[in-house]
């Protein structure tokens, strides 16, 4: 599936529900889910998630999730794993087209969880948020490996929508600005 840590994570997640429920992984996590097996992806030690708009009522009344959550992160604290990052889609870069964009990652190892990741034009805008050389590391990686079109890159950055806060607005600018350097839009 992905690496080792991404999986232990997900797969003790797993364990402690008792219903499915969908998750969408972005962060490092997510670029080992897209390109499984590439060794060129640093390890995580956490995995981050995004609640889209139509699921923060779903999440809200799944007191289950919540615990399966708390011990999660108990049953891994010592491996110094866990899952704490969880973003609404209103605060974090992306398209506005991204949830129907979003991609089902294939797994038989998980009973309850069905794992999406953001597609990886989404992926890249999230990566986006900081100006970040590791980011920026990860922006090329999926840039040269989806194969994505200078084009595409640059219609997704004009349509993105960006949280209204200053830091991850002038994050976002600069990261456009590198981008053109780079030639990548």
């Amino acid at each position: 599936m992905s690496d080792s840590n991404t999986l232990r994570i997900l797969a003790t997640l797993d364990k402690f529900l008792s219903s499915e429920i969908d998750l969408v992984v972005y962060g490092k996590s997510a670029l080992h889910l897209l390109f499984e097996g590439d060794r060129r992806i640093s390890l995580t030690n956490d995995v981050d998630l995004i609640v889209p708009e139509l699921q923060v009522q779903v999440f809200d009344k799944r007191i289950d999730f919540w615990e399966a959550l708390e011990k999660t992160n108990q049953d891994l604290e010592k491996s110094s794993l866990y899952l704490t990052h969880i973003f609404d889609e209103k605060q974090i870069i992306l398209h506005p087209n991204w949830f129907s964009n979003k991609v089902k990652i294939q797994t038989d190892e998980l009973n309850y969880l069905n794992i999406f990741v953001p597609s990886p034009l989404d992926l890249i805008l999230t990566k986006m948020m900081r100006v970040d050389p590791l980011d920026r590391s990860d922006i090329v990686f999926i840039f040269e490996n989806a194969e994505i079109k200078s084009h595409e890159l640059r219609s997704f950055c004009m349509e993105a929508v960006c949280p209204d806060q200053a830091e991850i607005r002038d994050a976002f600018e600069n990261n456009k600005s590198w981008l053109r350097e780079q030639g990548m839009i």
